[in-house]
């Protein structure tokens, strides 16, 4: 998910290396990003600078080595630095003292089918080959509706999020005969498409408007007025070629998001909040999505709904049209905290102001 951020504005072209704080002002949670984003700059490319793109460390040499164990797959506890991220496995089984981070961790290496950011993974193939076993790695975001844990229980409010490095061991099956790790990567049967760089640009610009007889008024045509800042998010929801492809965009980072404690008739949705204040709520008309940790970390997107009706004081949520049938787990009386348990059944709604299907304009954003 992702949080309530004024704007985002580092840019590594500035070359700024703190953020210095001045007496007597408001702090504002752009500065306090902006330097998190300078540090987080600093410290990936000095890893890559100092010990290069995707490095075991001595430390934990076995770190995400991969196995055969019983004809499945085992990943080694420790870490491994990709392009400056730092990804760890906590190893599995009993749990042992590590004296030197004052941490437990497992002894024994993970198996494939048990990788926490990674449920149901896809099945080994059973034939062919070979076959690459690879590992992805990247940072997501992490608000109260993932981790209740994130609400100050003294408030009773979420007043941060996290960025959480993630990491998933894939498989690319037939990659051609022959092939070894030493392989150039062109000559991979379908591994190009896995890593190249999406060629998907986004362009905007404001609409001009006639000027004005008063110079004092803004005209009602000449854009936002508000007094709120407001941080546009747009996301690819379907990729493919253009006239087919579709977006989703928010006026509010997408912020505006809650879990769902019980889903009836795949048409009414019970949330664990529905409103927040008059402006941040969800209400009838507005456009929605729902998803949950599986779809995520399967790159799946979510299915999109329009509102119905919203009963506040039940915090039920009334869609126009059903979801999909059997797609979502439904457990009408299950409790909230069992379905936040269990990250396969956790489930979340977000907000999003517009949803735009054949768009002539988009283009395919590859992961």
């Amino acid at each position: 998910m992702s949080s309530d951020i004024s704007r985002q504005r580092f840019d590594p072209a500035n070359d700024f290396s703190n953020v210095l704080m001045q007496q007597g002002r408001v702090q504002l949670d752009a500065d306090w990003n902006e330097w998190n984003e300078i540090l987080d700059r600093r410290w990936r490319s000095e890893t890559i600078d100092i010990i290069g793109r995707c490095v075991v460390p001595l430390e934990t040499s076995t770190g995400f080595e991969i196995q055969l164990s019983g004809g499945s797959l085992t990943i080694g506890r420790g870490r491994i630095y990709v392009h400056g991220l730092q990804a760890e496995n906590h190893g599995n089984g009993n749990l042992e003292f590590d004296p030197i981070l004052a941490e437990s961790r497992g002894v024994d290496p993970l198996p494939y089918e048990k990788q926490p950011y990674y449920k149901n993974p896809e099945p080994l193939p059973e034939a062919g080959g070979p076959h690459l076993v690879y590992l992805d790695v990247w940072e997501r975001e992490v608000t109260y509706v993932e981790d209740p844990n994130l609400v100050e229980n003294a408030v009773g409010v979420d007043t941060t999020s996290r960025l959480q490095t993630a990491w998933q061991v894939r498989i690319l099956p037939n990659v051609g005969d022959g092939a070894t790790c030493a392989t150039p990567d062109e000559e991979l049967n379908g591994w190009l498409d896995i890593i190249q760089t999406s060629a998907g640009r986004l362009t905007s610009k404001a609409v001009g408007v006639a000027t004005p007889s008063d110079p004092c008024l803004i005209p009602p045509s000449g854009g936002y007025r508000g007094l709120e800042n407001r941080t546009y998010r747009v996301e690819i929801h379907d990729g493919g070629a253009i006239g087919d492809a579709t977006f989703k965009w928010s006026r509010d980072n997408a912020s505006v998001a809650s879990g769902i404690s019980a889903i009836e008739n795949d048409i009414t949705l019970t949330v664990d909040r529905a409103v927040w204040d008059s402006v941040r709520r969800f209400s009838p008309g507005d456009w929605v999505e729902i998803t949950d940790d599986w779809r995520e970390f399967s790159l799946h997107p979510g299915e999109v709904r329009q509102i119905d009706s919203v009963n506040d004081s039940s915090r039920t949520i009334t869609l126009k049209s059903a979801l999909t049938t059997g797609l979502f787990p439904v457990s009408g009386t299950a409790s909230k905290s069992l379905l936040r348990a269990i990250p396969m059944v956790a489930r979340f709604v977000r907000a999003i102001t517009g949803f735009l299907s054949r768009a002539p304009r988009t283009r395919q954003s590859k992961n």
